[in-house]
């Protein structure tokens, strides 16, 4: 994994790394997120997005995406290494049941995507989710 970057949220420090995975035979790719609570590293929150793959930069969410927001009828340019953004995964994890020192199942990260408002069929277009 690479260097683990810090977010502090409502005093409690996280750290969190992000990796991603190509696979050749469908042409996708999956980005995964693991989040830990600053003393807690056998209890991560593991979010697993499955996309297409772009042939120049790789998955998409980790070079930038305009994704529609449903919500605010517009296009919002997703990165997952803008620290606002795992600030809503790691609040989502929670509101899932994650507390930093419980194990939870991987999450589904094109359907934490959808819970915050976004559509994400441009960038998933029918591949199969894990």
């Amino acid at each position: 994994m690479s260097k683990l970057r810090k977010i502090t949220i409502d005093g409690d420090e996280y750290l969190y790394g992000i990796t991603t995975q190509y696979h050749k035979e469908n042409q996708t790719s999956t980005l995964t997120i693991r989040i830990f609570l600053n003393g807690e590293k056998k209890t991560p929150l593991i979010i697993k997005f499955l996309t297409l793959d772009n042939y120049f930069l790789g998955n998409p969410l980790n070079s930038g995406v305009k994704l529609f927001h449903k919500t605010m009828n517009s296009n919002e340019t997703i990165n997952i290494n803008h620290p606002g953004l795992i600030r809503k995964f790691i609040e989502l994890g929670i509101k899932h049941g994650w507390t930093g020192s419980n194990k939870t199942e991987v999450q589904n990260g094109i359907d934490y995507l959808e819970e915050l408002g976004y559509n994400t069929n441009s960038i998933t277009n029918g591949t199969t989710t894990t």
